[in-house]
């Protein structure tokens, strides 16, 4: 049997015990780690690779949104906080579940199901990851596609849209999932709807990216990160 690896983050050390006993009520999964501190957490993620990630908000220092935004490759994350505000924008970071506190096991169980149902219809559905390129299904077919041929996707709804110099095509998966398929120091996400291939950007404000003669717009939850990367390459 398969074991995922979990990250607990919570600046309340009971919290992280609560999540601790629900989750070992599940023998598919380990705490590989968990921290009251979150910039330590940020290094300790980077370092240990989880496949999902339970992560309150209100934390000192930085928030937990803050840190998943900085994050390049992220796993799957489970918000949990006592403060329902921070759905919305939560969401707009591609989580995967969103619970409130005190979490009763029930709805834990609900949000475990949603990872195990997602994780058995593959990490990103109907995508498979090739060093040099990937394969979508699109139109009944499978269709393959050089990672140097990508300009930049937009997430629609339950679809994503891959814009190539001379085609686009339509795969059915979410912006956030395709983006996990692909090699994060080639691609960079910069909306909850919209990544773009680092390689293809001909220019860049606070505010928005350009892709010849395409503007995408930066969201607020990407600009930092967005930015530290493009003046770090």
């Amino acid at each position: 049997m398969k074991k995922y690896k979990c990250f607990i983050v919570d600046d309340e050390p009971l919290a992280l015990n609560v999540i601790e006993q629900h989750l070992s009520k599940f023998s598919q999964f380990e705490v590989g780690g968990k921290s009251t501190d979150p910039v330590d957490a940020l290094a300790q993620i980077k370092r240990l690779q989880p496949d999902l990630l339970f992560l309150d908000i209100e934390m000192p220092e930085i928030t937990g949104l803050d840190l998943l935004a900085s994050m390049q490759h992220k796993p799957e994350v489970i918000i949990t906080t006592a403060y329902r505000e921070y759905a919305v924008e939560g969401f707009d970071l591609n989580v995967l579940d969103y619970l409130v506190k005190p979490i009763p096991f029930k709805r834990f169980l609900q949000a475990i199901e949603k990872f195990l149902e997602l994780k058995l219809q593959h990490p990103a559905p109907g995508i498979v990851e090739n060093p040099a390129c990937i394969f979508v299904k699109a139109d009944r077919k499978t269709i393959k596609i050089a990672l140097d041929d990508i300009l930049y996707a937009e997430g629609v709804k339950d679809y994503v849209k891959i814009v190539l110099a001379n085609q686009k095509i339509i795969t059915k998966t979410s912006i956030g999932n395709f983006f996990k398929t692909l090699p994060g120091d080639r691609f960079i996400q910069v909306h909850k709807s919209f990544l773009v291939a680092r390689s293809k950007i001909s220019a860049f404000t606070a505010h928005d990216v350009e892709i010849g003669d395409v503007e995408i717009p930066i969201g607020r939850a990407y600009k930092e990160a967005f930015l530290k990367a493009v003046e770090s390459a």
